[in-house]
Formats: structure tokens, C-alpha cells, sequence
């Protein structure tokens, strides 16, 4: 870039003699300078100040952030800390010479955002032009880009970039799978998102590019954990995190963001350090830069307490003996409480799943008496068992609408926007597909996964724990329907944990204001299960099988849609609110209906339907003049038509990859077929 200074940052002898030259000192406010000081420059590097002792001063990072206000445009974001702790731990490692930034996210914290704010301070202060950012999934692709911006017909402007000054802010990030130009060479500040499949099968196209624009671009890995899982085809396997590494390479800075600590495989990371476990040295863990928790979530308010319903069951293990054992075969029977060892088979029998469906239906009707825009997500272990649950919904409750999402990118991307977008009441679907997903309208979470890794675990319910802006945060809450198995019981403990650390951090700022395969020796297997009892249990209480089950009968008496733990609190505290004073409550609103709209599409998604509308014109033309198509000569009427079209436009249908093309092309139609 001509008329830049080639380095952009202080080195570190550069950054002593200032500092020495101000005697320790904020050459603003005089005050003590500490180890978060800036070198900075007196005019700035984006106007052409040379990176010199000369033109640095060093100031407190207060004068430098109020410096850099004087410039300030008029967001209106207002970043959570932890969106807040992303963008300053990034500008501090640029600054170090520091090519990446590791970032360990809770669902609902608001990570999408976090990177999307972060790529527009870096456009707006001139360190990068672009942005890279790559996903597991289509569905997710489409989402980063109808979310952040989205354009209609008539050229108007939706998503969060209106939460920035538009006179300077990240555009478009168009989802890119092989068609280049990835970005256009006139709009400097936009980006593309592409998932790691399209990565590994159009590995030159964004290799290339990334070549071509080295060091000006913002790399993100998002759900990172999903990039370079051994044996997963459709994350584009391991060749997938070579591949990121290699475009990492050419980046400016990279941002990688995990849910988990551990890839899906439970191998490390690419790109990211590791080091010993202090409360368990056997395992390694993650060294992150910056980490949003649940009790993060639980202290800011952005995400809901829980409430869980875990199901005992009753489970008949049959050991085949030996012809010539007198004794036959073994039967043993245990509760699943007590063992979770055999979760897969138990989970598959119908006597186990079908009541934690029907508890889950249970639970979605009593949230939609609160509104009726709430919906519960039931997540399977795979396709089969995602489709039986399907048709249970249909054939016991037929009027409830029920949405399936049952593969990583083929027909989920859409069911998983319908769902979101239109009056939808259950959601089922299987461990891949909802990673990511979106949709604080959820509340309800069925646990029907024998996955029990607590960060994939935390994925799941983390659907159900965002809060909805569209209800008081006081009274949201996620229901999570689940077995009671050990490990499960173990995730109960996690998230109370985290709670209490959470509800400590809200306290405060008041105050302040895998093992080894077994070796089967017997055959056997499950031969049975059967579900029996369900307890409950929140952030801090919980009930045994036989309170949950008078609670339920007292909602049932008095058509409560409260969850049983909130209930029986209400219970417990009517005992000795009766003797004092009664008070007329406060009436409740009645809630507004379900939005019922078509969501945003993307620039793909749009292009597409105008070359739809391009084709059925030229048929519409061609039927007018007795044209059909079984008609003879009707391909070669079709051809004939479709050419005097591209030669009004000026390019055929492959060529209109844009939305000014397309629509050009479209016009073209009533031009040239008169």
C-alpha cells in the first residue's frame, strides 16, 4: 500500500525508548503507565505516520481507547465482555506479532458476533481487507451471512451490520462453495464463508486466494472442534485442518473458536497449545486466550437456567451360558442410574425412549401456554432412530408440527431455517446437525444421544439455554428431558458447578457493582429396558421420583404451566406467604402470536430463484405461441430462446453469479422474447 509506513506496530526496542522517553508516565493523564500501556501513534499509521520513535507516545490504554473515540462512529452495538475480551486479546496479539487468538465458547455467548465486530474495528483501522471464515456446516454457512447482512429485492439493508455505522463496517460475507471470485476486487471489507467440505474439494480456489491476499485478511475457524475429525467425511476429514493451516499461513491473524477443548475425535486442536491438567495430570489442557463459560452466560443474563427431567430405567441383561452349563443362561437386572455401560441399546428400545418423547411434548405445551412461538428439540443418535421418532410424534400427537433435520447439510439447512422461521413445535434431529443452530425460541431439550462427552453435551442443551429477547429474562428457563444414567449425572454436576460460579460472578459485580476396547469372553446383551420413574433437578434444588410425581398431578389439577421445580417452590412458599395480607397479582400479558414471515435469503439463495423466474418465462413464452414440451421441435425452440436471452443480456445462466447479472438477465426475457 503506498504511502503506508511498511511496518505497522512498535518492536519492542522502539517500545522501550518510548516508554523511556515519558519516564514511565501516560503522556495524557500523567498517570503511572501499567503493563497494558500503548505505543502509539501521534499521526495516524492509516494517515500515513511512519512507525518512529518520533512520532510515538505512550499512553494509558483509558487515553488511547478515548484517542481513538475522536474518531468514533455511531454503533449502536453494545458487546458483552466477553465480546469485548475477543476483540482487545486479538488487537494485543496483532500488535505481538502473535498469529492467532484460541477462544473456548459456551453456546449462546455470542461468538458469531464477537468475530463479525472484531473483522469491522480491524477494516476500520486499516489492518485487514478482508475476511475468511469457515464452518462445519451449510446450514451454519447460510446463517453467518443472512444474519449479519442481507439484502433484498428493493436493495434494502437487514441484520446485525445495522447495529454498526454503515459509513465504514465489515460487508457482505457471501456463502462461497466453489464459484469464484471468493470476494470482489471492488468491495474492499467483505469476506466470504465456506464450510470445511467445500474447502477440501475446491482446496486450490481458496489456497489461491488466500495467496493472492496475504496478510490482509481475519482467518476464522469457527467451531473449530469439527475441523480435521479423523474419519469424518463430511467435515472434509483431517485434510481439512491441513488445509486450514495452510490458509492460516497466509492470514494476517487467525481466529479459531471451539465449543469443546477437544476435536470430535477427541484429538487436539490444529493450531491450538496444550499443557497438564492441574487437577488432572493425565489429561492435557486447552491454553485459550479468552473463554466464555455457562456461568458467564448465568452472570450476565444472556443465558436460562435449567431445569432437568432424568428418567430412571430398569434394564434385564441376559449372558447366553454354555450348551453344557447346567446352569443356562444369566439374567441380571440393574438400573441405569447405577450403569450406564449399555446406553446405546437401552436407548434404542422403545419402553425407554417413547416417555421421554412424550415428557418432552409435555413440557413444549406447558412453555407455549407462556408463548406460543416455544418449541422443544429432541436430538437422536442417528437417522433411524431420528425417523421413528418422527413418526411417533406424527401418529400420537397428529397435530402437533414437527420439524426433521437429519443430515449434516443435505435438506437439513432448509428444515433447520423453517423451523426457525415459521410456527414449528418439536425439531427433531441427529448430533451433527444442530451444531451452531440458532433458535432461542427453543426450551425444550430431549436428550435421546448416547454421546456424552460434556462439550458436546453442553452443544446440545446449549440450544435450549440461550435466552429469547422476545420474553423477560426472569421468566425463561430450558427443560432438559434426559435418562439417568451415571455420565448424565455427571453433566448434572458440571452445569451446577458452573451455575454456582456464575451466580458467585453476578454477586460480585453487584458488590463492586477415552480407555482401551473391552474384551467380550461371554456373549450378551440387553435383552430389555423399561422406563420407570423420573426425578427433577435445577441450577440449586431438585425432587425425588415421588414429589415430582404429586407436583405433576397439582399442574395437572390446576392447568399450571410452570415447571414442576418452579411449582413446587410457589407451593412452598403459598405455606407461608397465607397469613400475611393478600395482593392482587400482576395481570399477565396476553403474548403476542408467532411471527409468520420468509426468512432472509442469501445472495446464492436469491440468484437462485431469479434464474428460476428467468426459465419459467421462456417456457411461459414458448407456451403462449403452442410451444410445450411435447411439442416436436421443442428443444430446439427452448435453445433458440434461451439464446436470444443471453445474447440481450450479454452472458448465459452460468455467468449470472450475480444478483445485478441475474436480474439483468431476468429483464433481458421482456426485451428480447416480444
Amino acid at each position: 500500500m503506498p504511502g503506508f509506513d511498511p511496518q505497522r506496530f512498535f518492536d519492542v526496542r522502539q517500545r522501550q525508548l518510548i516508554y523511556e522517553q515519558a519516564e514511565g508516565l501516560c503522556q495524557r493523564c500523567d498517570i503511572p503507565l501499567g503493563a497494558s500501556w500503548h505505543a502509539d501513534h501521534r499521526i495516524p499509521w492509516a494517515e500515513g505516520g511512519p512507525t518512529t520513535v518520533e512520532n510515538g507516545q505512550a499512553l494509558c490504554e483509558g487515553c488511547n481507547l478515548r484517542k481513538g473515540q475522536q474518531m468514533q462512529y455511531t454503533d449502536n452495538f453494545v458487546p458483552r465482555p466477553f465480546q469485548r475480551e475477543v476483540s482487545t486479546v486479538v488487537l494485543e496479539s496483532i500488535r505481538a506479532n502473535k498469529d492467532r487468538t484460541i477462544v473456548l465458547a459456551s453456546p449462546g455467548s455470542g461468538k458469531t458476533l464477537a468475530y463479525q465486530s472484531l473483522a469491522t474495528r480491524l477494516i476500520r483501522e486499516g489492518l485487514i481487507d478482508y475476511v475468511a471464515v469457515f464452518v462445519p456446516r451449510v446450514a451454519l454457512a447460510q446463517q453467518c451471512e443472512t444474519s449479519w447482512m442481507h439484502k433484498g429485492l428493493d436493495g434494502a439493508v437487514g441484520g446485525l451490520c445495522l447495529l454498526f455505522d454503515s459509513t465504514k463496517r465489515l460487508g457482505m460475507i457471501r456463502h462461497k462453495i466453489s464459484d469464484p471470485p471468493l470476494t470482489h476486487p471492488n468491495e474492499p471489507g467483505s469476506g466470504f464463508v465456506a464450510t470445511y467440505s467445500a474447502l477440501v474439494s475446491s482446496e486450490r480456489l481458496f489456497i489461491e486466494w488466500a495467496r493472492k491476499h496475504e496478510g490482509r485478511f481475519l482467518l476464522i475457524a469457527d467451531e473449530a472442534q469439527f475441523c480435521g475429525a479423523a474419519g469424518d467425511k463430511e467435515d472434509g476429514g483431517t485434510k481439512a485442518g491441513g488445509l486450514i493451516e495452510r490458509v492460516h499461513a497466509f492470514a494476517r491473524h487467525t481466529l479459531l473458536l471451539t465449543g469443546t477443548p477437544y476435536r470430535a475425535d477427541n484429538q487436539h486442536l490444529i493450531l491450538a497449545d496444550y499443557e497438564p491438567d492441574p487437577t488432572d495430570p493425565r489429561r492435557m489442557k486447552l491454553v485459550r486466550d479468552a473463554e466464555a463459560t455457562y456461568a458467564d452466560g448465568i452472570a450476565e443474563g444472556y443465558l436460562r437456567r435449567f431445569e432437568m427431567h432424568l428418567t430412571e430405567a430398569r434394564v434385564t441383561r441376559r449372558t447366553v451360558g454354555a450348551l453344557d452349563t447346567p446352569t443356562g443362561d444369566n439374567v441380571l437386572e440393574y438400573n441405569l442410574s447405577d450403569d450406564g455401560s449399555e446406553l446405546v441399546p437401552v436407548l434404542r428400545d422403545e419402553k425407554i425412549w417413547q416417555p421421554l418423547v412424550d415428557r418432552v411434548v409435555g413440557a413444549v405445551k406447558d412453555k407455549q401456554k407462556f408463548n406460543p412461538a416455544y418449541r422443544g428439540l429432541i436430538s437422536c443418535m442417528g437417522q433411524n432412530e431420528a425417523k421413528k421418532v418422527q413418526r411417533y410424534l406424527h401418529e400420537r400427537y397428529p397435530n402437533l408440527r414437527v420439524g426433521l433435520a437429519i443430515s449434516s447439510d443435505n435438506g437439513a439447512p432448509q428444515e433447520l431455517k423453517n423451523f426457525k422461521h415459521k410456527p414449528m413445535d418439536i425439531l427433531v434431529t441427529v448430533r451433527m446437525a444442530f451444531i451452531g443452530y440458532d433458535c432461542p425460541e427453543i426450551t425444550v431439550v430431549g436428550v435421546l444421544t448416547h454421546y456424552r462427552d460434556g462439550g458436546h453435551l453442553m452443544q446440545l442443551v446449549g440450544r435450549g439455554l440461550r435466552v429469547w429477547d422476545k420474553m423477560p429474562p426472569r421468566e425463561q428457563s430450558c427443560v432438559i428431558v434426559a435418562p439417568d444414567d451415571p455420565k448424565m449425572q455427571g453433566f448434572l454436576s458440571l452445569l451446577r458447578d458452573e451455575n454456582e460460579q456464575g451466580l458467585k460472578l453476578l454477586d460480585e459485580r453487584e458488590d463492586r457493582e477415552a480407555g482401551s476396547e473391552p474384551v467380550q469372553e461371554t456373549l450378551s446383551y440387553v435383552e430389555a429396558a423399561v422406563a420407570t420413574t423420573t426425578r427433577a433437578a435445577g441450577n440449586e434444588s431438585e425432587m425425588d421420583a415421588d414429589e415430582l410425581q404429586l407436583v405433576e398431578y397439582i399442574k395437572a389439577a390446576v392447568d399450571s404451566a410452570e415447571t414442576p421445580l418452579k411449582l413446587k417452590d410457589v407451593v412452598e412458599l403459598a405455606g407461608i406467604m397465607l397469613k400475611a395480607a393478600p395482593s392482587v397479582p400482576e395481570q399477565r400479558a396476553e403474548p403476542d402470536g408467532p411471527p409468520v414471515y420468509e426468512p432472509p435469503k442469501t445472495e446464492r439463495e436469491q440468484i437462485a430463484d431469479i434464474k428460476a423466474q428467468t426459465a419459467e418465462a421462456i417456457k411461459q413464452y414458448l407456451y403462449q405461441r403452442g410451444v410445450s414440451p411435447d411439442s416436436p421441435g421443442y428443444q430446439e425452440a427452448m435453445m433458440q430462446a434461451t439464446k436470444r436471452v443471453n445474447d440481450a443480456a450479454g452472458f448465459n445462466a452460468q455467468q449470472a453469479n450475480t444478483l445485478e447479472k441475474a436480474n439483468k438477465r431476468l429483464r433481458a426475457v421482456l426485451s428480447a422474447l416480444k
